[in-house]
């Protein structure tokens, strides 16, 4: 009879080879450095990063999940695009988890959510003002993901989780989104002014801060695409 304990440390390997190479590939992606609509060939790739086709797959369905890379045919693993619908589908999806969490969060007025959110508030800011665009964005997401925790929903923050990695797959498209869009302030204080206030504030400043950064995203969409076709020789 097999020893079910058998293989086990072998699993553990393969997993952590796995998932150091998906997230090796996800800094590269997010970070610019693997732009969308790059093919990630898949004996290079593993040959780059020291492991087997098969882990180099893994790590991929990994990546999938999290709407980083897709596969197409004839093309295998690609970094996903991000476009104008996808900008609008991730908004709405995160409106609805996270006007949940303002509602939970103004019922309970739980002190060290509120803590928490100023602190960030404060670290975005400085940021800002610095030029320091990667805190500010990552600021930005753990002030987000701050507020959800307000639901006390694993499930709502997993997939907001999912969610803010997209968004990150959309802002990875400029070097400096601030510079790109010429941002000159930054609203969380007053959205956290709004979280102290009625349920209602809070669901309306909400709102409107989602929809600025659905319009900023779709702007900075506009702006690359504007400069790619600029740049793109033409025949």
């Amino acid at each position: 009879m097999t020893d079910p304990i058998t293989g086990l440390g072998a699993s553990i390997q393969r997993q952590s080879a796995t998932e150091q190479a998906a997230e090796a590939i996800r800094q590269a992606i997010l970070s610019g450095r693997l732009p969308p609509g790059t093919p990630l060939r898949e004996a290079a790739l593993a040959a780059e990063l020291g492991i087997s086709r098969s882990t180099l797959r893994e790590a991929a369905r990994t990546l999938e999940s999290e709407g980083l890379v897709r596969y197409q045919m004839n093309r295998g693993i690609v970094v996903a695009d991000i476009t104008g619908p996808d900008i609008a589908d991730i908004y709405a999806a995160r409106a609805a988890v996270e006007l949940a969490a303002a509602d939970a969060l103004t019922e309970h007025r739980d002190p060290a959510i509120y803590a928490s959110l100023a602190d960030l508030v404060d670290q975005i800011e400085h940021a800002f003002e610095h030029g320091d665009t990667d805190a500010a964005l990552d600021g930005d997401r753990l002030f987000h993901t701050t507020l959800v925790a307000a639901t006390g929903s694993p499930r709502l923050r997993r997939i907001h989780t999912q969610l803010q990695q997209e968004q990150r797959l959309a802002l990875a498209l400029a070097e400096r989104s601030r510079r790109e869009l010429g941002r000159v302030a930054d609203d969380h204080r007053q959205l956290l002014d709004a979280l102290h206030g009625s349920p209602e504030q809070a669901r309306a400043e909400l709102t409107a801060h989602l929809q600025a950064g659905a319009a900023e995203l779709q702007r900075l969409l506009d702006l690359l695409a504007n400069r790619n076709e600029r740049e793109t020789p033409r025949g």
